[in-house]
Formats: structure tokens, C-alpha cells, sequence
């Protein structure tokens, strides 16, 4: 199961909100290396 989670993408940033509450900002490039990492579900944005 993992933590779904919305993104605000500003410019090459991301910011991360997990249903948790958890935020962080995450640059786009490293973005989905990080949701495998973390186990997040994202929602608007699509990982290969």
C-alpha cells in the first residue's frame, strides 16, 4: 500500500503532500527516484 500524495510543481521543484501530512520539496529530476524510495502514490504526475 503506498501513501498517496499530491504534488505543487513550481519550476523544477517539487512540493510533496502525503495524506499523512508529510511535505517535502523534491527537484522534478529526482522526483520519482524518491517515490519509489518512499512508496508514494502520485497523483498528477506520471513515473516511467
Amino acid at each position: 500500500m503506498c501513501e498517496r500524495s499530491k504534488l505543487i510543481i513550481k519550476g523544477r521543484l517539487a512540493y510533496v503532500v502525503g495524506e499523512s501530512g508529510a511535505t517535502a520539496f523534491i527537484p522534478i529530476d529526482k522526483l520519482c527516484d524518491a517515490a519509489r524510495r518512499f512508496n508514494l502514490c502520485l497523483e498528477n504526475f506520471k513515473c516511467d
